[in-house]
């Protein structure tokens, strides 16, 4: 069985570290991602009401909360009703 030559391995190894920092590259980027979801969620007003935002599809999932005996909501709330009905 033939070896490899110091070439080939010193490129195998090469590509491999290039792969590797793609990888790292591709987890910050997601988790970047991650971190601007949250904010946008909270900005929302999303989080504790088990709604999320989709960032492929930029829609905001989950149920929507009931009203509050008042009758009287968020604007915030109000512009999300808004933008899921002409959805």
């Amino acid at each position: 069985m033939p070896e490899l030559s110091s070439e080939d391995k010193y490129q195998l190894r090469k590509v491999q570290m290039d792969a590797d920092r793609k990888e790292l590259e591709a987890r910050k980027a997601q988790q970047e991602l991650d971190r601007l979801v949250l904010e946008l969620e909270r900005k929302y007003g999303l989080i504790g009401e088990d709604r999320t935002i989709d960032p492929r599809t930029t829609t905001i999932q989950g149920t929507v909360p009931t009203r509050r005996g008042n009758g009287k909501d968020s604007h915030e709330a109000l512009a999300t009703a808004v933008l899921e009905a002409a959805s």
